[in-house]
């Protein structure tokens, strides 16, 4: 089969959508893998609006002769316009529709750069023979607000590896967790103050994780002078389920998820996981996680009872959500471009 992967990164340790590209990476039938991180920057602003205007682009064009007759594209924001795909099918992934919704705009380089994304994303959902996405939500939400035809869309569930599994560890220290990103629907700086304003904040401790970009390290100058905040920087990928078990509790302030992947890891791990009730999130995943309107809420849960709990739900999604039936589904989408293709040719 003749498929070209095309990814930003394949480095699993920064997030869900690379940890998404580095198992779909794994499907033996890829011909080959455009990995853009390699060849070019993603510090700063300049750089964010280069790539998007004309590296990734360039880079495509490069390597047109490699490229398969399926492309799948992992984001919506590295498919550029440009004659390198024509002629070729082309799957995208969609993980979330937030730059319709959450990207909100509060001065011209944010307004433009929010204007810029949705013309892009609107392309490139144009521009796809097939759509993936990680939910029944943002199923919808294409449908809904991109007028979208259904039988263009495959839902596919993200998975869980399995290396995410309750551990035994020495006495759980009193930890309140979060790891992910750090973008402004992620809320949290809201995680922070609503902790630090908590009766918790006396006998716990709020321990950060996550990549140090210039959200992470914003937050870690406004309040890493307060002892019982932490800020611990992205969790190597190999002492990531040691680290997860140490949580006492795991807790995300998102205010939308296209799927939850980092709820889901911390589920795995048997770790008692919440979000606030103002949060949307798939149907999928929300049934799994206990609701909060702040952070004390915490404590009206016996801690036995509601570990008891999270240790099921950890077998609940352990078999529910694996890797295997996300390749499954994306290779019965190669296969069924790949009939039509030679349809098209017979």
């Amino acid at each position: 089969m003749d498929v070209t992967l095309v990814v930003e990164t394949l480095d699993q340790s920064e997030g869900g959508i690379p940890r998404y590209n580095f198992e779909i990476s794994k499907i033996r039938e890829i011909k080959n893998v455009i990995e853009f991180r390699k060849s070019i920057k993603n510090e700063r602003l300049s750089d964010k609006l280069l790539n998007r205007a004309y590296r990734r682009k360039d880079i495509l064009e490069e390597n047109r002769r490699k490229i398969g007759k399926i492309v799948h594209f992992t984001q919506p924001e590295i498919m550029p316009k440009t004659h390198a795909i024509d002629g070729k099918k082309v799957v995208l992934t969609v993980h979330d529709l937030a730059v319709f919704g959450t990207m909100r705009s509060r001065n011209i380089y944010s307004l433009l750069r929010a204007a810029l994304f949705r013309k892009q994303f609107r392309y490139a959902i144009r521009r796809a023979d097939t759509i993936i996405v990680n939910s029944n939500q943002t199923k919808s939400e294409i449908v809904k607000i991109l007028k979208v035809d259904t039988y263009k869309i495959k839902v596919s569930n993200l998975g869980v590896d399995g290396k995410f599994r309750p551990i035994k560890t020495q006495k759980k220290d009193n930890i309140i967790g979060y790891f992910g990103g750090f973008d402004k629907r992620k809320r949290v700086g809201k995680l922070i103050r609503d902790f630090l304003s908590s009766r918790l904040s006396d006998r716990y401790s709020l321990l950060i994780y996550g990549p140090e970009n210039r959200a992470y390290r914003s937050l870690r100058n406004r309040f890493s002078s307060l002892g019982s905040v932490k800020f611990m920087g992205k969790i190597p990928e190999e002492d990531m389920t040691k680290t997860i078990n140490k949580f006492k509790y795991f807790v995300s302030a998102t205010s939308y998820e296209g799927f939850g992947l980092p709820l889901l890891e911390a589920i795995a791990c048997g770790i008692p996981t919440f979000i606030y009730n103002d949060a949307v999130i798939p149907a999928e995943v929300r049934p799994l996680v206990k609701t909060i309107n702040r952070l004390d809420d915490i404590t009206f849960y016996s801690y036995g009872a509601i570990k008891k709990d999270f240790m099921k739900k950890s077998k609940i999604v352990r078999k529910r959500f694996s890797w295997d039936k996300t390749r499954e589904v994306t290779l019965s989408v190669y296969r069924h471009l790949s009939s039509e293709e030679r349809d098209s040719i017979g």
